[in-house]
């Protein structure tokens, strides 16, 4: 106790002093053991018969606090070893007090002797955390989500702009909604827009690189996995990118006929691991190829395709724009038109079979079937208008060639044996939309050359 006295007595008298106590002046003063003098606990545990984990009745706070002192034989020495190792704990526990009083006292002394330093000193985390909940607390959560007052003068200067153009501004409706953040979808599609010529198959992979391949060969891949993605309820994004993935590949790869349905089925499974919330597993895809295939060989070919592509998995589709493009042509409507939805996304789908559509982009695509979908549905009016052409990046005299292309696809004047998809869109959950009767779109163009050509002679004279 003398020893314990003598040294809290020069704890106090450092704290007089302004000097920091050491952990080696403690240790010194305690006659601590070092942490190399320690005996190891794994000596100890030699002398254990029990197994791991057997059997933990055998270890206690206390045994594993003294480390590895040895037990005596008497009675007495454990019960004076217990007493000793209670008191230096305590002593510890003190003097850890003591420690951590004097840093800060020493630290507030420096700062009092030494104020030009204190512009050199960053603040800690724990000096910021004050004011920081404090302007937290004080901000209520209409600021905290609603966009900044910049955002908002910026959309306002443009409604202005588009109500003199008469397009209709389609992000303004979602512009208090924190999770859309209509502002920046501007940015994000003039982004995409950029990406789909960067991640796009080759329009003539047949003629150049394919062998044994031809364009009917892959029309049956692609109609056997529509039926498969209505067997599993994938989301239309997963047959979309499963496409892509599959003219990519073929782009750059020469493949065999007999394992064409493998690529198919391995790309579908890329995708759903992409697209999906909960994908088909590996041996799912391979029972519907009726077992032609192996697991190991499915795996073998998703790491060769991954490869190939250099795991570029975010590619904009004909879906990406239609979503866009649809939610345009809604706005010309009071009630949402749910049938224009289904019957764009019809059309869109038809292009995924027809390898000649591969000439087109996809953007391209989406901007006629929207185009074709409007003009079935309504006559009376011309379906491109100044919000249409804003949104898409396309005038109606652009959208010609594909919309002919399409329009003579939507009639099947070839007979197409492939229906996956016209008797998927017959259903009575997509409004039958493939029931409808398609519309003569030749005289749009033609109504659109005279408007111009009235625009021109005005101008003139």
């Amino acid at each position: 106790m003398d020893r314990e006295n003598a040294v809290m007595g020069g704890v106090r008298e450092g704290e007089e002093r302004g000097v920091r106590v050491t952990r080696a002046m403690a240790r010194a003063a305690l006659g601590w053991v070092s942490a190399s003098s320690r005996p190891s606990f794994k000596k100890e545990c030699k002398n254990n018969s029990r197994t791991a984990l057997a059997d933990v009745s055998n270890i206690s706070r206390k045994s594993q606090a003294r480390g590895g002192y040895k037990k005596t034989n008497t009675k007495g020495s454990s019960n004076v070893s217990i007493q000793v190792l209670s008191t230096q704990e305590d002593v510890r526990a003190e003097l850890a007090k003591d420690l951590s009083t004097i840093s800060m006292v020493q630290t507030h002394d420096a700062i009092v002797e030494r104020p030009e330093d204190t512009e050199l000193v960053q603040p800690s985390m724990s000096v910021m955390a004050g004011p920081l909940l404090s302007m937290q607390n004080s901000m209520k959560s209409d600021e905290i989500l609603s966009p900044p007052n910049k955002d908002i003068d910026m959309i306002t200067e443009k409604l202005k702009l588009s109500e003199r153009l008469g397009i209709v501004d389609i992000d303004s409706v979602e512009l208090k909604d924190p999770q859309v953040w209509s502002s920046y979808a501007p940015d994000i599609y003039n982004n995409i827009f950029v990406r789909e010529f960067e991640r796009r198959p080759l329009s003539d992979y047949m003629d150049k690189l394919q062998q044994d391949i031809t364009p009917s060969m892959r029309g049956i891949l692609i109609d056997w996995l529509v039926e498969v993605s209505e067997e599993y309820k994938l989301v239309p994004d997963t047959l979309y990118l499963t496409v892509n993935l599959i003219d990519r590949f073929l782009s750059q790869s020469l493949v065999q006929k007999q394992r064409l349905q493998l690529l198919g089925v391995t790309c579908m499974l890329i995708a759903s691991k992409y697209e999906e919330i909960c994908a088909p597993r590996v041996e799912e895809f391979c029972f519907i190829t009726d077992n032609t295939y192996t697991k190991a060989e499915v795996l073998k070919m998703e790491s060769g395709v991954l490869n190939l592509l250099h795991f570029q998995l975010s590619v904009p589709t004909t879906k990406t724009f239609l979503r866009r493009f649809i939610l345009a042509a809604q706005s010309s409507y009071k009630v949402s038109y749910v049938e224009l939805e289904f019957l764009a996304n019809y059309l869109a789908e038809l292009t995924l079979v027809e390898y000649s559509f591969l000439q087109f982009l996809p953007s391209l695509i989406a901007a006629s079937a929207v185009l074709i979908a409007r003009w079935t549905l309504n006559q009376s009016e011309h379906p491109w208008n100044s919000t249409m052409e804003h949104y898409t990046n396309y005038k109606v005299s652009e959208l010609k060639t594909t919309v002919l292309a399409l329009a003579d696809l939507q009639l099947d004047t070839k007979g197409c044996s492939l229906n996956a998809i016209r008797e998927k869109y017959k259903q009575q959950k997509f409004k039958s939309v493939a029931n409808l009767s398609p519309k003569p779109v030749q005289s749009l163009f033609e109504a659109q050359v005279k408007t111009v050509n009235d625009a021109y002679v005005k101008t003139k004279y």
